[in-house]
């Protein structure tokens, strides 16, 4: 009834799964089933991520080692995201070297763990496991002791590192300040720059820490 009150449904967020080995790509995708809720899109490494992207997965066990910091850093800018297909040790080391890493996928993730995860991280959370975050905090607690010179952020850049701080993807922060994902792009790139951050997280919390926020 509610759906025919507001006169449209609500329409499936888009997945993207990124990975080099399609075979695997088709079976993650028969592995979470049919889901009124998003729909996932499988496309390989070198691919351009789609504006509407709303999360990214990365099949980071078909990634080559050089290749894979390269692709996480410009992933990081555009859209919330998460690893699959990885292990504990290796992904504690990619948390560490990239904290705005938003979801953490074993390779022996249940079904149920899946889908869990991926709802949670569609409505702004994070999936991490509990050794991830005690990590994060305790690199977070390092960075905030560092003293930092403090950087005077724009008004449209700090409305748009609050949005992404909640977990918006650039299309839809660029959608919700009636700005196109491009110009989202080029603010983030720039906020970054001016914080010495190297994602949306590391961003978020060196700005708090300056203006002596609560975490």
């Amino acid at each position: 009834m509610d759906l025919f009150r507001s006169g449209r449904a609500r329409q499936p967020k888009e997945i993207t799964l990124l990975t080099a080995n399609e075979l695997l790509g088709q079976l993650f995708r028969h592995f979470l089933g049919n889901s009124d809720e998003w729909q996932v899109t499988l496309l390989s490494l070198d691919e351009a991520l789609p504006a509407d992207t709303a999360l990214w997965l990365l099949d980071v066990g078909s990634v080559a080692e050089p290749q894979l910091s390269t692709l996480l850093e410009g992933l990081l800018v555009q859209a919330p995201g998460a690893l699959v297909n990885v292990s504990a040790t290796e992904a504690k080391r990619l948390v560490e070297r990239h904290p705005g890493i938003n979801g953490i996928f074993y390779s022996h993730a249940s079904r149920e763990q899946v889908l869990s995860g991926l709802r949670t991280l569609l409505g702004g959370g994070v999936w991490l496991p509990r050794t991830v975050m005690e990590q994060l905090l305790c690199q977070f607690r390092r960075l905030r002791q560092s003293p930092e010179s403090t950087v005077e952020l724009t008004g449209r850049e700090q409305e748009i590192l609050s949005l992404a701080g909640k977990g918006l993807s650039n299309a839809e922060i660029a959608s919700h300040l009636c700005l196109s994902p491009h110009t989202v792009k080029s603010h983030i790139h720039n906020l970054l720059g001016k914080l010495g951050a190297s994602n949306r997280v590391e961003a978020m919390f060196l700005l708090r820490g300056q203006r002596g926020m609560e975490w």
